[in-house]
């Protein structure tokens, strides 16, 4: 399977973290609070976040972002939209120039307005990009209730390397392609 780096792990992001890790991922999921990374790697759970929700135990947790995303092909992105630019521009010469980044950041940055995907199109330039989006709950997707989400990207083999990685029998992302913009 494929090495994933997860940024940010509030409850969304360590729900994937966790699908992914399930899945037979490699996953390393970077969290910003000490207690969390304790939390995930001694007892299996996000006690702050993901309370009562049993992580799978090949889920690891990182203090050091830099450690989460050494050499992964496929980077996640589910920091807050109001802290997205500040965890990812740092890593810039630490993520593979190839990576495919994901992003499932909800929300706007302020006060620029601009959409989690042109933050990232900033903070990690040249890299390939996927939105993934949909009418999604943590705590419902942990549970193993049926979801759907779009990956879309401007590449169709991205939007399809995205897909494979993150479907499972119960969270379907259903590739699309969005035309460049002009």
């Amino acid at each position: 399977m494929t090495r994933i780096g997860v940024l940010g792990a509030g409850s969304w992001g360590t729900t994937l973290a966790d699908l992914l890790a399930r899945k037979g991922h490699e996953v390393r999921l970077w969290a910003y609070e000490v207690e969390v990374v304790e939390s995930i790697n001694r007892r299996h759970e996000n006690e702050l976040f993901l309370a009562g929700c049993a992580l799978d135990r090949r889920l690891v947790a990182y203090a050091d972002p830099f450690e989460a995303v050494d050499g992964a092909p496929i980077v996640l992105s589910a920091a807050p939209s109001h802290v997205a630019r500040r965890v990812t521009a740092p890593l810039e010469a630490g993520i593979r120039k190839d990576a495919i980044i994901v992003s499932a950041t909800k929300g706007i940055e302020a006060p620029g307005l601009l959409l989690p995907h042109e933050v990232l199109a900033e903070s990690l330039p040249g890299r390939p990009f996927v939105a993934l989006s949909g009418p999604s709950f943590a705590a419902e997707v942990h549970e193993g209730q049926p979801t759907a989400v779009v990956a879309a990207a401007l590449d169709a083999g991205v939007a399809a390397t995205v897909q494979e990685a993150f479907s499972t029998a119960k969270f379907e992302a259903l590739a699309t392609v969005v035309p460049s913009p002009s």
